[in-house]
């Protein structure tokens, strides 16, 4: 009996053919661009299966040429099955490049789908004295002072704001931007809005708002009508407003700039 059962046992274990399991490259995702600025843009992805086996990098790949590969410029953000999505700097301004996510096992290299993304322009002037703006053809203002707040009054006003101060003029210039974590502005063009702002919607959209207050011998202020382009300029720890031919309401067309030292 003993004998019949071993047999049957033998039959049952050399009968059965094996299962071949095929591991295949991980399966990325990517995710689409966004809040594409002069010199940075959001981007990220996702590792949707590993493929049998251990994904030991993730990240993005980009260049100015379509299929960009790890060979190309490569962020690497970790191991594993995961996902980021953060913002990038470093890009040239006004080029179009292509993106994709990367993920990498034994197998090989699995990608996402591409996309592309173009970066803003730079300003188009280049004021040569800092701190100083044209109100109009016949006003200026030297600007002394730089204040950085977080408003915290409205829903109206962003997160960040700058405003400037002058001994020799009453106008002062209010700038307010609605960032992620009220960061300062990344380098690009900025476009006014008006109306609801803040309240954490619409974060580093590239949107602003923008008004003179003169309580002196000026107009009396104005704000910018929406739509109304100006441009920042962030590095090396220096943030700088600039206006080219920037209308604020009838009175004000602002040239110049000014800046405000981060650190």
């Amino acid at each position: 009996m003993k004998k019949v059962t071993f047999l049957l046992i033998l039959v049952t274990i050399f009968g059965c053919e094996i299962e071949k399991i095929n591991y295949v490259q991980p399966i990325a995702v990517t995710f689409e661009p966004d809040n594409v600025m002069t010199t940075s843009a959001s981007l990220g992805g996702a590792v949707a299966s590993e493929g049998g086996k251990n994904v030991s990098e993730y990240g993005i790949v980009w260049d100015v040429n379509p299929n960009p590969t790890t060979a190309d410029n490569k962020a690497a953000r970790g191991v594993r099955i995961g996902e980021f999505y953060e913002t990038f700097l470093g890009f040239q301004p006004n080029t179009t490049y292509y993106y994709r996510f990367y993920a990498i096992n034994e197998v090989g290299v699995g990608y996402g789908d591409e996309y592309s993304f173009k970066t803003g322009i730079e300003a188009p002037c280049n004021p040569a004295v800092n701190n100083r703006v044209n109100l109009n053809s016949y006003s200026q203002i030297n600007i002394n002072n730089v204040e950085m707040s977080h408003p915290s009054w409205g829903f109206n006003e962003g997160n960040i704001e700058f405003a400037t101060s002058s001994y020799s003029s009453t106008a002062r210039i209010f700038v307010q931007f609605n960032e992620n974590n009220r960061r300062a502005p990344l380098s690009g063009e900025y476009t006014t809005v008006l109306g609801d702002f803040g309240n954490d919607v619409d974060l580093s959209t590239g949107k602003a708002k923008l008004f003179i207050q003169d309580y002196g011998m000026g107009y009396g202020g104005a704000t910018a009508v929406a739509g109304t382009k100006f441009y920042v300029k962030n590095e090396n720890n220096v943030l700088t407003i600039i206006f080219c031919d920037t209308h604020v309401g009838d009175h004000y067309i602002l040239n110049g700039k000014f800046s405000y030292n981060l650190n």
